[in-house]
Order: structure tokens, then C-alpha cells, then sequence
């Protein structure tokens, strides 16, 4: 009997753990999907598209506005280059972007970095940008 009641109890931990494991994997899959869709809407200047990803707390304190519309449209996105991902003591991932920029009237390049902050929201089970965009009156590097 007892053997028995060991092999439920290991049978219940293992499930557990391969329970885990499977979310664990959704998490990962849902960060490189939303990083991978939020990058090519930077790189395409699809800004309307990459607001989508910012944290709505993050949005409501700083909205995106018309002027902020027309910044976006004053450039083009000539490179957008990742950095490799860390994560930090709360589960959060960051990582880091450089971005090529070109004025569209001067025609001047430019380069600014982007220091990303993604969390992961449990009870909506998608991950968000705690960062918002890349800050474009950053002095060139």
C-alpha cells in the first residue's frame, strides 16, 4: 500500500513539474513572438502597431500623441540590431537595442540605444513593454 501511495505521490510531482515546465514554455514562446512583432514594427516604422505592445499602466501615464506620431514619421529606422536578453530578480527580461536612424530631411544618420524592459502579465498571460518606444531625442551614440 505504501509503495503504491509513493508512486501517486512521485506520479502527482512529476505532473506538476511537467505542468510548469509546459507554461514556462508558453511564457518564452509568447516573449520571442511579441519581441520578434514589436522589432519588425520599429524596423518598418509602424509605430501605431508597436504602441500596442506598451504597457497599458505605462500608456496611461504617458500617452502616445500626434506629436509623438510626427516625430516617428520624421525618420526612418535604417538598422534596429538586439542585444543578447537577461532577466532580472522579478521575472522581468531586458535587453538592449541599437538603432540606426535617418532624418528624412537631412538625410543624417544617427544612432540611439533602447534599453527594453518586458514583464510578463500573469492574469493576461502576454508580455508587455514596461519602457515604451525608443526615446528619439537621444543624442547620437
Amino acid at each position: 500500500m505504501r509503495i503504491k501511495l509513493g508512486m501517486w505521490a512521485g506520479l502527482i510531482a512529476i505532473l506538476v513539474t511537467l505542468s510548469a515546465c509546459a507554461s514556462s514554455g508558453k511564457s518564452d514562446e509568447g516573449l520571442r513572438s511579441r519581441i520578434f512583432h514589436y522589432a519588425a514594427a520599429i524596423r518598418w516604422n509602424e509605430i501605431e502597431q508597436a504602441v500596442k505592445y506598451i504597457d497599458p499602466a505605462v500608456l496611461a501615464e504617458q500617452p502616445f500623441t500626434a506629436a509623438d506620431a510626427g516625430r516617428w514619421r520624421e525618420i526612418q529606422v535604417a538598422r534596429y540590431v538586439e542585444g543578447p536578453q537577461s532577466v532580472d530578480a522579478q521575472g522581468r527580461v531586458e535587453q538592449t537595442v541599437q538603432i540606426e536612424l535617418i532624418d528624412r530631411a537631412t538625410q543624417r544618420v544617427r544612432s540611439i540605444v533602447d534599453r527594453q524592459r518586458w514583464r510578463y502579465d500573469e492574469s493576461a498571460q502576454i508580455w508587455w513593454l514596461e519602457t515604451g518606444l525608443p526615446d528619439l531625442t537621444q543624442k547620437s551614440r
